[in-house]
């Protein structure tokens, strides 16, 4: 089956049609944005394949984008990319029912596998009487982890991306703004009874950082608007200290009605990120620095017990967001709208104030 997507994205764009993005900025510069959407083919047979790397980038297209030259004068045509994914948005909603979720990607992601992950979590996320539809944010990351023999190749290409991820501020911040016009102008039966979620994984939580600095910086005197339900930091190449550091991520929380750290002790690739970079400690490996100052909207979920997955992935377990039914389980509950007390099976830890998810028992 084919699932539809859509996207945002400050990536070069080596040819229009069909489009080819690369791992640089747009020609324009870091806050240079275009927006398309993508068809991708996932796994035919439901289950565990829907849960593997199965799904394949099948077409994308680029909404066509005209902004008038200074010389042209005020009346000069204008067409804005935007619109039409909005407007094309707005449609597919009303006929669906379905809440929205935008997607941040992590370190070493190209634009095809970030498309991928994104009709992924569509899938997995969405019931059926609950239906996401995603527009994913792809910054330039190039794509390349495995398969670099070096250890020093692996810290430049980490830096490369961790630059990359800073520098896409702005850009997210302009794709937010103009998500919050969308949101404001949506009528009231637009609107009802739907949801706005994020999900940002990896080195996605310190793009996340960097724009949400920049979204306070354009606030009229600093007040954020609630425009998320959730938000959910999978497996954050963070520090641990981001959640309660101002110049950080500790105003995230005005965002969203709730916040959901999802962390695993056994996460080698933010061992490996702790370890040969120099970073803190990391926000998706040990959880919050301190815990007396959280607000309580945000939940903490460990995973550590159900963080091993396939593949490539198998000795890293970084990618258990979305190839763990025990995880995606735990999501779904969330947007349903259980409250995280009454989501089973999971077990309460007061000291480390999260929840535990357990192992599902082979059957």
């Amino acid at each position: 089956m084919d699932v539809t997507v859509y996207f945002a994205t400050n990536r070069e764009i080596l040819a229009e049609d069909p489009p080819r993005l690369g791992a640089g900025y747009n020609a324009i510069g870091p806050y240079g944005l275009r927006y398309g959407k993508a068809e991708v083919t996932a796994p035919a047979e439901r289950g565990r394949n829907r849960f593997g790397d199965g799904y394949r980038l099948k077409r994308a297209a680029l909404y066509p984008e005209r902004l008038p030259l200074a010389e042209e004068g005020a009346g000069a045509p204008r067409l804005l990319g935007s619109s039409a994914l909005l407007d094309e948005l707005r449609t597919r909603l009303k006929e669906t029912g379905a809440d929205l979720l935008v997607l941040i990607h992590g370190f070493a992601s190209t634009f095809e596998s970030t498309m991928e992950r994104a009709a992924q979590l569509k899938l997995l996320y969405g019931t059926r009487d609950r239906p996401l539809e995603v527009v994913a944010f792809s910054w330039p990351s190039n794509g390349r982890a495995f398969g670099l023999k070096a250890r020093e190749g692996v810290r430049l290409q980490y830096f490369d991306d961790r630059m990359d991820a800073e520098g896409s501020a702005a850009a997210m911040a302009r794709a937010f703004h103009r998500l919050v016009d969308f949101v404001r102008d949506l009528s009231e039966a637009e609107s009802c009874g739907r949801a706005l979620h994020l999900v940002a994984h990896s080195m996605g939580n310190y793009a996340l950082r960097h724009a949400l600095q920049q979204i306070l910086r354009d606030a009229p005197r600093g007040r954020l608007p609630r425009l998320f339900e959730n938000i959910f930091l999978m497996a954050a190449d963070e520090d641990d200290d981001a959640l309660n550091d101002p110049a950080k991520l500790a105003h995230l929380p005005e965002l969203a009605h709730a916040v959901h750290v999802y962390m695993a002790r056994n996460d080698r690739a933010l061992v490996i990120s702790d370890t040969t970079k120099a970073n803190p400690d990391r926000l998706g490996a040990t959880g919050p620095r301190t815990l007396s100052d959280l607000p309580r909207k945000i939940t903490l979920v460990d995973c550590t017990e159900v963080s091993d997955t396939p593949g490539l992935d198998a000795h890293l377990r970084h990618q258990y967001y979305r190839t763990r039914p025990e995880v995606v389980d735990h999501v779904r509950a969330v947007l349903s709208g259980l409250p995280p007390d009454r989501i089973e099976p999971r077990i309460y830890v007061p000291a480390s104030r999260a929840f535990r998810l357990e192992p599902y028992r082979r059957r």
